[in-house]
């Protein structure tokens, strides 16, 4: 017994030298200038972004029975923004989100006064405002711009900032709450999402989501045809903005989408509590630890077994590079097929990069802690 605890011993020592290894070379990457920007990107990967990649590809996008998309990439003046909006009240939808911000006045006056009108009359409708100029955690926001007509007639208003990563600029999360000018403000996708649970959207546990991309048809309709399409729009959420508005498009593990669509994918994510999940770092660390472990004895194994072949030549075949390489291969396309499987059924996100990353180093390590213990203790271990 005290063997076989030795060499499990000495086997989670081989792992740990493995990850080592890596831990030396990310730190490399970090601390080296001309490595940084591979690094950050690096930094920003995550496993869905393959997850996704596979799902758009083989699977049928679901559609929505829910969210409705009302385009106005089109329509330029207020006037016909504001009667578009009036027209889309007039459908019974159940909530509404504006995905407009109204800076400043206009020469129009005739537009302005018509945004003032509606506006006063949509109750169950959300208006879009942007916060600006990031300063800490503590202040947040340093300031924020909206429409014109806020200060006239009250309405319901949610922020529609959004974060990205550094280099790869994908959105992945949509903000609950946020700061800005140290007191607490809510998002559009929240206020909308609440507004269509009258009141009753459950308690959210952070700030923020991550948002579930699963591939999804938004139906699309025509801001000048909303009658022919009234049973999309009665008792539905409707999203009121721009489909084809080049500023609005924006970044995402599934491709560039439009803005009115990430909020309808982040709204989807809220009311189906389905936002993605990660392990923390201790739970990440110990499932790549045992992938690692559970490679080097199969490797082990594998080694073994394949030298126990009569052939001299089977022998050979079965133990070159291409061979043991392939092999790992296809034991690492296995486990991100179960990634795979457990993300579509749970959304929950496992990163494999440290484990797959540490799994070519395990012949060095082997051999660099076997030379570690004998300049030690001139006892051979292996």
């Amino acid at each position: 017994m005290k063997t076989v605890f030795r060499h499990i011993a000495k086997d989670c020592m081989t792992v740990l030298y493995a990850f080592a290894a890596v831990g030396i070379l990310a730190a490399l990457a970090l601390n080296i200038s001309f490595l940084n920007p591979v690094a950050q990107i690096m930094k920003g990967f995550s496993m869905t972004d393959i997850y996704y990649n596979v799902q758009q590809e083989y699977s049928v996008p679901d559609t929505s029975r829910v969210i409705t998309i009302v385009d106005m990439s089109d329509i330029r003046d207020r006037y016909r923004l504001a009667e578009v909006l009036e027209e889309i009240d007039s459908l019974k939808p159940k909530a509404v989100g504006v995905d407009i911000v109204f800076e400043g006045w206009n020469p129009d006056t005739l537009g302005d006064n018509k945004v003032i009108e509606v506006a006063g009359k949509v109750s169950n409708t959300v208006f879009s405002y942007r916060m600006f100029d990031y300063v800490n955690d503590t202040i947040g926001y340093s300031g924020e711009t909206h429409s014109f007509f806020t200060d006239i007639v009250p309405v319901k208003q949610g922020f529609t900032n959004y974060e990205r990563t550094l280099y790869g600029a994908l959105k992945r999360v949509s903000h609950i709450k946020n700061i800005c000018m140290g007191d607490e403000r809510t998002s559009l996708v929240y206020e909308v999402s609440n507004l269509y649970s009258d009141g009753q959207l459950r308690e959210m546990k952070s700030d923020k989501v991550n948002i579930n991309f699963r591939p999804t048809h938004y139906r699309v309709v025509p801001a000048d045809s909303l009658v022919y399409y009234a049973d999309l729009i009665k008792d539905h959420i409707v999203l009121y903005g721009a489909m084809h508005e080049l500023a609005d498009m924006h970044y995402t593990p599934i491709g560039e989408i439009a803005g009115i669509e990430l909020l309808a994918y982040s709204i989807q994510t809220i009311l189906e509590q389905s936002e993605v999940r990660h392990p923390n770092l201790f739970v990440t660390a110990i499932i790549s630890f045992i992938i690692v472990l559970l490679t080097f004895w199969w490797k082990t194994y594998y080694i073994d077994w394949a030298k126990r072949r009569k052939s001299e030549a089977l022998q050979f075949f079965l133990t070159t590079t291409f061979v043991v390489g392939m092999m790992l291969f296809l034991w690492s396309a296995l486990l991100m097929g179960i990634g795979f499987v457990l993300f579509s059924m749970t959304s929950i996100s496992i990163n494999f990069g440290w484990a797959l990353a540490a799994i070519p180093f395990i012949s060095g390590a082997r051999e660099f802690f076997g030379l570690t213990i004998r300049n030690i203790s001139g006892y051979h271990l292996f």
